[in-house]
């Protein structure tokens, strides 16, 4: 009888081991599609190109009256910090319509997000860069639940909870249902918000409205949808309708005599060309044929550190915009584009160097040794 319920031990402590249990497996045997991963690096280019302009008082510089090649080249350089975020969350819809919503990757958001909040402010401190204040201390500390419906991290949390019951919800619509549905959230939350002038926009709303077009992209394609030739124009049309928009804008602001909002169109994450130019590279890049990259997959894996990182407060954003690469100094420089295109490319490389080593040794080893805290939970349940 011991010998008996010793090789049924072994035997299920081989089949839990952490190597081969489900979430694991999932882990080490998933490819990720490169074409999705390259996407994401260019988002995050995109988005840092956008706060490289919008965060730094470059815009403060911006006169009507003296409209040089140096503010048209950052008004076109900085527009798509919105359409990124959109098209993280459609690719957050398109593939999690049709996955698993685990804890796992839950903790591993939210462990992130904490990480990344507390590490940096810890740093400024002991750095004297930012002094303590107890209202400051209790944000980071509290950031996550502050940011419900007002920030990207705590509402993408949000999302995140909501997802299993978001695809329930998807599962008992019929697909007229679905694009009424989706007809009624986009005219509410874009043609309105655009067209009459409507500052609303509301946080989880949106990205619960853009998680479902990712997912009816995912459950119901159409045949333009894998039409290279038509969403080659898409994205070309985008581009040139967002570039006309803020030219026209621009050139207006000189007849004004002020600045206009030159970025309406892509101001918010709901404004029309925002959506437009959004699925219009989702499209792009999902039809992109390429072979597994484990370079480009590796690189992409810190995406969402390199947006914590970058962006991590105020303090973050004098530090890197306004201290380190003292941005504002080469608004009338010949070497502007040149200064803009590497400082971007350095916030990438050091921010995704950063948070690959975080995966490597810290996160890895947290989420090892619970893997094998839960197999032995599941071992001693089923013995005893």
């Amino acid at each position: 009888m011991r010998t008996s319920k010793k090789l049924c031990q072994l035997s299920l402590e081989k089949m839990s081991s952490p190597s081969i249990s489900v979430d694991s497996a999932i882990i080490h045997k998933a490819i990720r599609e490169s074409n999705i991963e390259l996407f994401r690096i260019f988002l995050m280019l995109m988005i840092i190109s956008h706060h490289y302009v919008v965060n730094s008082g470059l815009t403060e510089l911006y006169n009507p009256h003296e409209i040089t090649w140096n503010m048209i080249f950052l008004e076109l350089f900085g527009w798509g910090g919105k359409t990124g975020i959109n098209c993280f969350l459609l690719i957050t819809g398109y593939f999690m319509c049709q996955g698993r919503f685990t804890w796992r990757k839950f903790w591993k958001l939210v462990l992130e997000l904490k990480f990344y909040i507390l590490t940096i402010y810890a740093v400024f401190l002991l750095s004297g860069y930012e002094t303590f204040q107890f209202q400051m201390a209790y944000k980071k500390l509290f950031s996550i639940t502050m940011e419900f419906g007002r920030g990207f991290g705590g509402t993408y949390v949000c999302l995140f909870l909501l997802i299993p019951y978001l695809n329930r919800l998807i599962s008992i619509f019929s697909k007229k249902e679905f694009e009424r549905l989706l007809l009624i959230l986009l005219s509410i939350q874009t043609v309105v918000s655009t067209f009459i002038y409507n500052s609303y926009y509301e946080y989880l709303l949106w990205y619960v409205t853009v998680y479902f077009v990712g997912s009816y992209i995912r459950l119901y394609p159409s045949r333009w949808m894998s039409n290279r030739l038509f969403i080659n124009r898409m994205v070309a049309f985008s581009i040139v309708i967002i570039a006309l928009s803020i030219l026209v804008l621009t050139l207006s602001s000189f007849y004004v005599g002020r600045m206009l909002p030159i970025y309406y169109f892509v101001s918010d994450s709901n404004k029309i060309l925002a959506v437009l130019s959004s699925v219009s590279f989702f499209l792009f890049f999902l039809n992109l044929k390429l072979k597994p990259s484990k370079i480009i997959n590796t690189i992409a894996s810190a995406t969402f550190g390199i947006l914590l990182i970058h962006t991590s407060g105020d303090t973050m954003r004098r530090f890197l915009w306004r201290d380190t690469f003292h941005n504002v100094d080469w608004y009338d420089s010949p070497y502007l584009v040149i200064h803009s295109v590497l400082v971007v490319l350095s916030v990438y490389i050091v921010c995704a160097i950063i948070d690959l080593v975080r995966i490597r040794y810290i996160e890895r080893s947290l989420f090892s040794y619970f893997d094998k805290f839960k197999d032995r939970i599941k071992i001693n349940s089923i013995l005893s």
